[in-house]
Formats: structure tokens, sequence, C-alpha cells
């Protein structure tokens, strides 16, 4: 996956989960990486962005593990800024399907033909 990729999926799969268990924390996180905000398709919180690229491999993300990636950056981001997700990763980890994965993974294929990103 490429880097603009798989931060989409990752915001989309967050989303997805704000939608069915809204947690104040994940709500302020999402309005700070939304990439729908802008008029560019790109998140508003750079240094978000550049977290994840440095904490994954970008070769190495699938839709079979995202979730995981997700998770671990959630993790991460709780420990470092104190932030509470744990309501969001526990639905990941109980209700993290496929389904949600295909959902995100057609957003960001939206936001690709929207935008033409080049990385």
């Amino acid at each position: 996956m490429k880097a603009m990729q798989s931060f989409l999926m990752f915001f989309y799969i967050l989303d997805q989960c704000y939608e069915s268990y809204p947690e104040d924390d994940l709500g302020s996180f999402l309005g700070a990486v939304s990439p729908e905000l802008w008029g560019d398709g790109k998140p508003m919180d750079k240094a978000v962005y550049q977290d994840w690229q440095d904490r994954n491999q970008m070769d190495c993300l699938n839709d079979q593990n995202i979730v995981k990636a997700v998770l671990d950056f959630l993790s991460y981001y709780q420990e470092k800024f104190g932030l509470d997700f744990s309501r969001t990763k526990l639905m990941l980890q109980k209700h993290a399907d496929n389904g949600l994965v295909r959902k995100a993974a057609d957003k960001t294929e939206m936001m690709y033909q929207k935008y033409k990103y080049e990385e």
C-alpha cells in the first residue's frame, strides 16, 4: 500500500468506528486528521500523517493487516498523548471484519479518483 492510501484506509476505518461508537477523543482526533476538510484531500494535521508513515512499513500493509496497524497506532497515540481510544480499540478487536475494511477501501478509492494523489 502507498502511504496516502494506507492513511486514508486508517482514517476511514476509524470514521466507521466513530459512527458506531462515538468517543470524544476519537472525534477530536478525526477532526484533526480528516482528509475531507481541506480541498486537497490531504490530512489537516500533517504530523499525524508523518507519524503514521514512521510507524508503518507501507509496502507491508494490506487489507489483511491494516486493522492491526490501526490498533497499534491508536495504542501509540494513547500512550504518547493520553488520549482515550479504549472503546474504539475494543470495537476493532471484536468487530472489525472484511466489510469494515472493504467499505474503507471503497472510500479510499473514491478519494484517490477525486484527488489523484502523487506519492
